[in-house]
This record gives C-alpha cells, structure tokens and sequence, in this order.
C-alpha cells in the first residue's frame, strides 16, 4: 500500500469510526508512538490489542502516512510498529544491550517448561546469575545504578513488568513476549552470538533496536 492508497483507505476507515472508536483510536496511536510494543498479556491493554485487530486497516493505513508499519504478531499476541525509514531507533549502552540480551535467553529457557497460558516470570537473582555464568560480572554483581534504569528502560516499552522497586533478589520480573521482536535477530542462536561479541568487545554503545517511539 503506496501513501495515495493509504490516505483513501484511512479516509473511508476513518470515517465509519463512532465517535467513542475515533478517541480509542486516537489514544491508542500515542500510545504505540510512545510504549511502542503493546501485548495483549501485559494487564490493560487487551482491549487495545482486540480495537487493533478490529480496526487493522485503518491503523495500517494511519501509520503508513506518517512511515511506520504496523506489525501485528498473532501467535504471540504481539503488535509494535516499526518505522520504514529507520528513524527513531534507541541507543543503548553496553550494560543496557547485555542485559536485554541476557533478559531474551531467560524468557526463551522459561518458555521451553511452561504452558501457552502461563506468563513468564523470573526472579531477579537469575539475571545477575547469568550476567556471573557468562563472565559479564566477573564474580561481582551489577550495580543498582546500572541496573534501574536498564529496566525501567525495558519495563517503559512493555517488554517487562515489575513491582520490586528496591530490586531486591528475590523480586519478580515478569517478561512479555514482545522481547522476541526488541532485536532484530534470528532465534536464540542470534542472540548468543550477539551477547558474546559484547563480552568479547571492550567498552562501546550499544546498538540501536528499538524505536525511541
């Protein structure tokens, strides 16, 4: 669909919306361009999840005119947008890649005992036993003030939820599926091979992976 095709179809989408399903979709819009994932797992936003896939032409056809693709991953009860022109992408540090990386092999290791129904959750005690297991922490652990805003960084684009603001060990995180399209690489193996560059690599950023929106 070409932006000619894209404002017709918003046009006659847009204008059979009641007036309650024109702020949805407002509200909802922000809401992608500002979390940028949205799952229908994570508490309150299920009703956004259903609206999308109710009124999937008419946020395609929104988000085309401004060079977003609005992805929509069923089997994991996924939707993120991702700009076609490769703008708007985060940079992150070191420590914030190694430890979203780390994050996806925990939900993948959890995901191979659990049932499609349950969530997955962690303790944080297993993150700083990895970052140890793969020589990151050299046997110390990873500071609170590295550690904050890494998740708050990664809880603020719904990719994990917490409540444990003292980050205590035994705190729990819960992972959302939609960590499985934060990166752009392919399966656990990608991943791996990803986090080994960075214990190899000395100092540096991060790479850029998710949508600053």
């Amino acid at each position: 669909m070409n932006k000619t095709q894209a404002v017709k179809k918003f046009n006659e989408e847009y204008l059979n919306l009641k007036e309650g399903e024109k702020t949805d979709f407002s509200r909802i819009c922000n809401k992608l361009l500002q979390v940028n994932f949205l799952t229908k797992r994570k508490p309150g936003d299920g009703n956004d999840y259903r609206t999308i896939l109710a009124f999937k032409e008419t946020f395609e056809a929104f988000f085309k005119l401004i060079d977003f693709e609005l992805i929509i991953k069923r089997e994991d009860e996924v939707v993120f947008i991702k700009n076609e022109a490769v703008y708007n992408h985060l940079r992150l540090r070191k420590a914030e890649s190694v430890l979203l990386l780390v994050t996806r092999i925990l939900y993948q290791r959890k995901m191979d005992f659990i049932t499609l129904d349950e969530d997955v959750e962690i303790f944080l005690y297993e993150i700083h036993d990895e970052l140890t297991r793969i020589g990151y922490l050299d046997n110390k652990r990873i500071t609170k003030s590295d550690l904050r805003p890494a998740l708050q960084m990664m809880r603020g684009y719904n990719i994990i939820d917490y409540i444990d603001t003292g980050l205590s060990d035994d705190a729990r995180i819960k992972i959302y599926p939609t960590i499985l399209y934060v990166t752009d690489l392919e399966g656990i193996k990608g991943v791996i091979d990803k986090l080994d560059g960075y214990m190899r690599a000395e100092g540096g950023l991060g790479y850029e992976e998710i949508n600053e929106n």
